[in-house]
């Protein structure tokens, strides 16, 4: 196979079109709370109940009526005939108490129990449905998973829920590049596949080597242009050099578009104003890394990144092949590198 510089580079845009042509969301998996966390639902699921279903404690104490202690003080107690019941964090109250007071509140009197203090109704209490109302849309189709989102479901008595987790399969020796792209694709929902993935990611040093003859070989994408994009068979395979930019050019310009596809989740975007004007070479897609600064974005890498730079970097964009750059002050949309969609 002759070097790579004899065939013309493809577009960014023509091998994501041909990538993305005919997919769509993957079927979806059940999966337990903690699995599904980082992930995107494929369902709307909605509170079965009001949560808490009856009114609970919110400290230990004893549960009291708020309208048997109405105008109680130390000098003039409310007697009860009977003590109030103890309670913990998270136990029901009774279906007369809606307060609850500090334990020491209480002395016995005999056969009565003195309290010293008034109580307002909801006094250390978290009503019915003070949570969620019955049928609140705990998480929307295609929201994200997240700890809080599996900490309400799970109150609500759930142990799993459907997720769209697209597999990816990294082939290749070990490396620190294979793991970083590991774990950001981890982090983005995806599930690390030994067997069957709706994606290949093959890094290899010589890519040109390594590439079927019908594959596109060389992209418009710096850094990235030495990578391939083989679509002959069932599952795609991008094969890539083990280079961290490189890597991150590609994440972002072809595998979380499908990813995104694959899971049903938009790509999020965050639109503010560069601090410094961009360079750009026409004709190739160029990855430029940010740092969000209180003005706006601040350009960290253009083209190609290093370690500094990824290490600084809070954002992604990717600046159109037409385009010379931009200027200071200009409006640039960036990913996000850690939260790349949008969360629901």
């Amino acid at each position: 196979m002759g070097p790579m510089t004899t065939r013309p580079l493809t577009p960014l845009a023509d091998a994501r079109a041909r990538l993305l042509s005919g997919r769509g969301p993957v079927a979806a998996v059940r999966v337990s709370l903690s699995e599904a966390i980082g992930c995107a639902a494929s369902e709307t699921i909605h509170a079965p109940h009001a949560l808490p279903r009856t009114a609970v404690a919110l400290r230990p104490g004893v549960a009291v009526a708020s309208a048997d202690l109405v105008g109680a003080t130390p000098q003039a107690p409310a007697l009860l005939p009977l003590g109030p019941p103890h309670v913990l964090i998270g136990e029901a109250l009774p279906a007369d108490a809606d307060a609850v007071l500090a334990a020491d509140a209480v002395a016995m009197n005999g056969p009565f129990a003195e309290i010293g203090q008034s109580a307002y109704p909801g006094e250390n209490v978290r009503k019915a449905g003070g949570d969620l109302a019955a049928g609140t849309v705990i998480v929307a189709e295609g929201g994200l998973i997240t700890a809080e989102v599996a900490l309400a479901l799970g109150c609500a008595g759930f142990t799993e829920v459907a997720v769209r987790q697209p597999a990816i399969h990294i082939e290749g020796p070990a490396s620190p590049e294979a793991v970083f792209l590991a774990r950001l694709l981890s982090e983005a929902g995806c599930r690390m596949a030994e067997g069957t993935a709706d994606l290949v990611i093959t890094l290899v040093a010589d890519v040109a080597a390594a590439t079927p003859p019908d594959a596109i070989l060389g992209l418009a994408l710096q850094p990235g242009r030495d990578s391939a994009l083989d679509l002959s068979g069932e599952t795609p395979c991008l094969i890539a050099a083990p280079r961290f930019d490189g890597l991150v050019a590609l994440l972002h310009g072809l595998v979380l578009p499908l990813v995104a596809t694959l899971a049903g989740r938009r790509p999020r975007r965050v639109e503010r104003a560069l601090t410094a004007k961009i360079a750009s070479q026409v004709g190739m897609t160029d990855l430029v890394l940010l740092a969000a600064a209180a003005e706006g974005w601040r350009p960290l890498a253009t083209g190609q990144a290093t370690l500094a730079a990824l290490l600084a970097a809070d954002a992604v964009a990717l600046i159109d092949p037409d385009s010379e750059g931009l200027p200071a002050n200009a409006l640039l949309a960036a990913t996000p590198l850690r939260e790349p969609f949008e969360p629901r």
